[in-house]
């Protein structure tokens, strides 16, 4: 695809991307592997799976990295991912995914899925922020117990430079629930902080993660699915 391309009147800088993790390895051009401590993250069964075999650490944690697809601060966008928790360990393991100021690494949003009760019964949805890697005040979050199944999207919208997420439990006829905003330019916003991103060229990267706090995840109890990367009008 050309590096802009005219699609129903508005101008797309980025490539859509997809991936449905169907194929027997993961893809090396379209992602960046890297694990810490005890994590891992293995395609298989048709889902990117978060593995920790055996703990020892606080944190073990593993993300794939969108290499050359980043979405820009003057564009319209929206990030889908399938999710499912059954680990029953609360926000002591999470997956979903990190969306950061490719200029500056250290101003990041997570959005996280915990899945069934835990023992801090810290259930549900979160999303959490840093600005220059030190966590701000404020989050956005689903207490209420959830299915161990559901879908993550965050939309971005180039006027209000805010940040939208949403969830939905993978239940026939499910609504999508809004947990609020987050301006990324310190203006409005449900929570805020100026990442002070670059007006004219400013772009987004973006990683699927799995996290533990010292637990073992059994493969397939925490897993990732159906990524979708696309502009909106």
């Amino acid at each position: 695809m050309a590096a802009c391309q005219i699609l129903s009147g508005f101008c797309l800088a980025f490539t859509p991307a997809e991936d449905d993790f169907s194929a027997a390895v993961l893809n090396p051009k379209r992602w960046q592997l890297n694990q810490f401590e005890n994590a891992k993250l293995r395609q298989s069964n048709d889902r990117l799976n978060f593995i920790v075999r055996t703990s020892t650490a606080d944190e073990d944690y593993a993300y794939l990295e969108l290499r050359n697809n980043q979405p820009g601060y003057n564009e319209n966008w929206q990030v889908l991912l399938d999710v499912t928790n059954a680990t029953g360990e609360g926000d002591r393991v999470g997956v979903g995914f990190w969306i950061f100021n490719a200029d500056d690494p250290a101003d990041v949003v997570f959005f996280e899925f915990y899945g069934s009760p835990g023992k801090r019964l810290r259930t549900g949805v979160r999303a959490s922020f840093i600005l220059d890697g030190a966590h701000i005040d404020g989050v956005l979050e689903l207490k209420q117990k959830l299915t161990t199944d559901g879908s993550l999207k965050l939309t971005f919208n180039k006027l209000t430079k805010r940040f939208t997420f949403h969830f939905r439990k993978s239940v026939k006829g499910a609504d999508w629930v809004n947990l609020g905003t987050f301006s990324v330019n310190g203006l409005g916003g449900d929570v805020r902080a100026n990442w002070n991103m670059n007006p004219g060229g400013g772009r987004f990267g973006i990683r699927l993660e799995g996290y533990g706090e010292n637990r073992q995840v059994i493969g397939g109890k925490a897993s990732m699915d159906n990524f979708e990367l696309k502009a909106l009008k």
